[in-house]
């Protein structure tokens, strides 16, 4: 974003004065459209040195202008704005309001008591351009507004104070914002940890950057939506029957985690795909058998602790059963033997393979990277770091640097779990989902995803369209049922209950972007 913004002043002659009136008009057209007159009518906008300030003086004015009585300070002298910040200081104290300038503590204790009546901040403290934990009276005044972030609604301007825009870093206290309000696109730092969690919604404003430069931009990532989603999910043709979607094979579950393999046959078959097969222990077949209507099954032999054995793998091969796509490990166990089945199937079999949980523990990303053939994996960052021997907060700093290490440089597919979970291959760009809540950290989420992407495998869908449509399809169907339900918590089985509305959404929204 900084080039294209230089770009934008340079080689197009657009002023950067222009460029902040605009920002500052979205943030204050927003702030209207979303809040009431009596609860804009005193609004706090605390103001830093740089261009993010002179945005949130710009929000002042405009809403001055409206007859509304904004609180504004700036941390730190007036003096000290350069360029167009400085230009809209000077021009909101012309219309005669008050800007507190607050050179000690003392000066801010007495800006934050007199917002106390205050509905709605606006953080125009740091920018996108800032690097480090933020010192001295900048400090003290992101202290103060998370101090009584509960009991006010708080907007920062293009990223949370605090946050590094490059990295999502923080290393020092950020602000806890309830929305952002960017510019021309998102920001790296808003989507990984632990950045991701200083915000709780994103607006991205368009404030008239020329669309070429932000439609050409190389960018790290490409955030996942609707409208680059509908057309990887075509609808089924009139002459459709279930031979002609796909027949997916699931080698799933084992004693004690019999719902892994449910969870996964009946969210693939909820997502279109037309048959499924999940082989089973064959003293569990009873369990499968009632617990999916839909799905077929094929007992095979089994560990003594309950899991598919190794000589499964002749069941498989022998011909009776011909399949699209495999998804191999949810629930399966970690046994030995059940671990050389697994290995078998991603070394083997030449159809496109999803390997997801248990699955994940039987391989190693040297012999992912020798398959020939189209795989997907499904790790959460406690599986990634088993895969390469580190620890959870390892991968959670470098999330879309190991996704890209595992997906390597052929055929693999790489879904790095978690909040914003991330799609790597080496033949695409690094996609990031932006659908998905906190409620559904439970148990089973993983298995639901794994069918769905397997279900879009046996469909014919390439791996990475796959990989990235279930993914978003995945956390819109959380999303839609938090919305109707207002639920903290969901279960993966009611999730699959909205996969149909999900994909309903996206081809109405998709096909109307």
């Amino acid at each position: 974003m900084a080039s294209i913004d230089r770009q934008a002043i340079e080689a197009r002659g657009i002023s950067g004065l222009y460029l902040m009136e605009r920002a500052g008009e979205a943030i204050a057209n927003g702030l209207l459209a979303r809040f009431s007159r009596p609860d804009l009518i005193r609004t706090a906008i605390v103001c830093g040195k740089g261009n993010n300030g002179g945005d949130g003086y710009v929000v002042a004015r405009r809403l001055a202008e409206l007859g509304l009585e904004p609180i504004v300070a700036t941390i730190g002298s007036g003096k000290e704005l350069k360029g167009d910040a400085r230009i809209n200081f000077d021009q909101f104290r012309q219309q005669g309001i008050v800007i507190r300038e607050c050179l000690t503590s003392s000066d801010l204790d007495e800006w934050m008591s007199a917002t106390s009546g205050s509905r709605v901040f606006v953080d125009a403290i740091l920018g996108t351009g800032v690097r480090g934990a933020p010192r001295g009276l900048i400090a003290e005044s992101i202290t103060a507004l998370n101090r009584c972030a509960k009991r006010k609604h708080i907007v920062s301007v293009d990223i949370s104070s605090g946050v590094e825009a490059n990295t999502g870093n923080v290393e020092g206290e950020a602000i806890k914002a309830d929305e952002v309000v960017t510019m021309g696109l998102p920001k790296v730092g808003h989507v990984l940890p632990p950045g991701l969690n200083y915000y709780n919604k994103l607006i991205i404003a368009d404030i008239g950057f020329p669309l070429d430069l932000l439609h050409t931009v190389e960018a790290e990532a490409e955030l996942l939506t609707e409208r680059l989603i509908s057309p990887w999910l075509p609808p089924r043709n009139l002459s459709a029957h279930k031979g002609s979607e796909g027949h997916l094979l699931i080698l799933a579950g084992s004693r004690g985690m019999t719902g892994a393999a449910l969870l996964c046959a009946k969210a693939a078959i909820v997502t279109g795909v037309g048959l499924v097969t999940t082989v089973c222990p064959k003293s569990l077949l009873p369990i499968y058998a009632g617990g999916v209507w839909e799905m077929l099954t094929l007992p095979a032999e089994e560990t003594p602790e309950g899991s598919l054995d190794e000589n499964t793998w002749e069941l498989l091969t022998n011909g009776t059963i011909r399949f699209s796509a495999v998804v191999v490990g949810p629930g399966l166990s970690r046994h030995p033997s059940t671990a050389a089945l697994v290995r078998k199937v991603v070394c083997e079999i030449e159809k496109p393979v999803l390997i997801d949980g248990d699955g994940l523990s039987a391989v190693t990303p040297v012999l992912l990277a020798e398959r020939k053939h189209p795989w997907i994996a499904t790790p959460h960052p406690g599986e990634m770091a088993r895969l390469f021997q580190t620890d959870v907060p390892t991968i959670q700093a470098n999330r879309w640097d190991y996704a890209k290490r595992l997906a390597g440089s052929k055929s693999g597919v790489v879904v790095l779990k978690g909040a914003k979970t991330a799609i790597a291959s080496p033949r695409a760009t690094l996609y990031v989902n932006p659908t998905g809540n906190p409620a559904m950290a439970s148990g089973g989420m993983g298995d639901v995803l794994a069918g769905m992407i397997g279900a879009l495998l046996a469909k014919g869908i390439d791996p990475i369209p796959a990989a990235a449509s279930g993914v978003y399809l995945h956390g819109l169907a959380a999303d839609l049922l938090v919305e109707e339900t207002g639920a903290e918590a969901v279960a993966a089985s009611q999730v699959i209950g909205k996969i149909q509305p999900a994909l309903c959404r996206i081809r109405k929204t998709g096909n109307r972007e």
